[in-house]
């Protein structure tokens, strides 16, 4: 791979159009995670942008080989201004000196140290990866308790860790019990940073209230692609991680609080690594044209390494929190959908990143996200991770 700064002019374009585009999500809770796997278009620090065509909705990405040479384009659909590249570099210029002067003036021992920092829970068998989960149907309805159930019942014996992104949907209550059943614990989350106290209290009132209590918690994370979504600075989710930390300790919690993002975000921001009890990102080898699904996991294993030689602590453990393929969609140069390729991806992500980093790897995702939005940006390719196809209505 080409050293993260050659994708530079895409994230740089990328963060200007956040800017504009952040406050414009809806609010409505499942719908935040609509875009969910566009952030990988900049994920990959291999891949150059170059804008072709502006106008006031669309944008044409170029991806070029290590020689160069255009291999293929994409159109976004966004409302973005006319900019010059300078001007993009200068402000990225900028950003960059004002998150320099942030990280040297803040005090260092508000960060855990490496002696401090908790480990996480690896109980579990290391064959078996954790994996993600939505309780949405396919019309973006939040699940029962009962489906939730059939759902979670359909993953036992393949997976020792749930992830979860929110408390919408009462989710954590519904998912306890089933986690329970199948002998998993959980990875919860904390989508945003706006109401931050509401959402632990939903949080600690749910897991106090199953008969399981904090030993069914694995991990609390703090927001999921903020960083690179624009969403958030590095400097407000790293704050962020601090506050829910001495929050969910005065709870009783005493397990790892981290925050995710893109890998990208983390190789250009390693503070939100530095700020968590270990480093957790997401890392799809799909929006990389350059990799066949039988090189998945080599293409985690070499962007993990990436992000070690950037942390404070390079020997801090390294969670993929994010990893998978779809088995339908367009193709995206090397890396085409398909059930056979999502097999083969799959089989190489445990064979080459799990198995020699036990408790390291999340797959990505347990059901299809039938109620999310088919799109150019993702290869119309969204609704399609599930490793189990179609998930229970």
């Amino acid at each position: 791979m080409k050293a993260a700064s050659l994708g530079l002019a895409l994230v740089l374009l990328i963060r200007a159009v956040q800017a504009i585009n952040g406050k414009a999500w809806s609010d409505h809770h499942h719908r935040r995670h609509l875009d969910h796997h566009r952030r990988n278009i900049s994920e990959n620090p291999q891949l150059f942008g170059k804008v072709l065509e502006l106008s006031n909705v669309t944008r044409v990405v170029v991806y070029l080989d290590d020689n160069g040479i255009p291999v293929k384009t994409a159109t976004e659909y966004y409302t973005v201004p006319l900019a010059s590249a300078d001007a993009i570099r200068h402000q990225q210029a900028e950003d960059d000196e004002h998150t320099r002067k942030e990280s040297n003036e803040s005090d260092s021992s508000q960060f855990p140290s490496s002696s401090d920092r908790v480990s996480p829970n690896n109980n579990a068998p290391a064959t078996l990866p954790g994996i993600t989960y939505s309780p949405y149907t396919s019309g973006g309805l939040c699940k029962t308790a009962a489906q939730v159930y059939s759902d979670l019942q359909q993953l036992s014996g393949k997976y020792t860790l749930i992830r979860l992104y929110g408390v919408d949907c009462d989710q954590i209550a519904s998912v306890l019990p089933a986690a329970a059943s199948i002998n998993a614990k959980l990875f919860l989350g904390i989508f945003e940073l706006d109401n931050l106290d509401g959402q632990i209290s939903h949080l600690v009132t749910a897991v106090q209230a199953s008969p399981r209590g904090w030993a069914a918690v694995d991990t609390v994370s703090v927001g999921n692609e903020l960083v690179n979504n624009g969403q958030a600075t590095a400097r407000q989710v790293a704050d962020a991680v601090r506050a829910v930390r001495s929050s969910l300790r005065s709870a009783g919690y005493l397990g790892p609080v981290v925050t995710v993002d893109t890998f990208i975000a983390v190789l250009q921001n390693p503070v939100l690594c530095d700020a968590s009890d270990y480093c957790a990102m997401n890392c799809h080898a799909f929006f990389d044209p350059n990799t066949s699904a039988d090189e998945a996991g080599v293409f985690v294993s070499r962007q993990v390494q990436n992000v070690k030689e950037v942390l404070a602590d390079r020997a801090m453990k390294v969670v993929v929190s994010e990893s998978g393929w779809p088995w339908q969609g367009n193709s995206n140069g090397k890396a085409v959908p398909g059930r056979d390729n999502q097999r083969a991806a799959i089989d190489s992500l445990q064979r080459d990143y799990g198995s020699v980093n036990p408790g390291g790897l999340i797959m990505y995702n347990a059901y299809d996200d039938r109620w999310k939005k088919a799109e150019p940006g993702t290869f119309y390719a969204e609704q399609f991770w599930g490793l189990r196809g179609v998930g229970a209505e």
